[in-house]
């Protein structure tokens, strides 16, 4: 799982608990509502590379928590060439200019339209079903929208992809 053409992931689970402990989640809308939250790096094979153990309230002093989840898990993966993704929770344009400026590395995920710094045009444009609308700025980040039954919304940096 380590060539240099594989996908990445990163994403949480719950990992079921109904245990005494101080950092035990309870989410209603999950088939195991009680359990320890767990972020998680993984390649598509399904080999865990690396995890990190919710334990409470991520504060964090500027930035989002979310985007330090990232970076940490993907310490020592950067500017290697692989492909990465991420759910709405943790693609952000922020996070993405970072990786590029910083890291030099490319990440494709779903976006969440109340992000900060979303191209508005993109946000607000109203598309009737299977239309899709993108646009890409000059630092190469490319935010899409397409409906399908719903909008869903989309961030990319890798050329291959869009």
């Amino acid at each position: 799982c380590l060539y240099s053409d594989q996908k990445f992931c990163v994403d949480e689970t719950m990992v079921p608990f109904r245990g005494r402990l101080r950092f035990r989640q309870y989410i209603k809308n999950k088939r195991h509502k009680f359990g320890i939250k767990v972020y998680k790096l993984y390649c598509d094979g399904g080999y865990t590379y690396n995890l990190q153990v919710y334990c409470g309230s991520n504060y964090v002093q500027g930035g989002q928590a979310s985007a330090n989840v990232v970076f940490s898990l993907m310490d020592g993966f950067f500017s290697s060439g692989r492909q990465w993704y991420t759910d709405n929770y943790y693609t952000s344009v922020s996070l993405v200019t970072e990786l590029l400026d910083k890291k030099k590395t490319h990440l494709i995920g779903t976006l969440r339209s109340n992000r900060k710094y979303n191209p508005k045009e993109v946000v607000e444009k109203k598309l009737k079903a299977k239309e899709v609308f993108a646009q890409e700025n000059k630092t190469g980040i490319v935010v899409l929208k397409w409906r399908d039954k719903r909008n869903v919304l989309m961030l990319s940096t890798d050329s291959k992809t869009t």
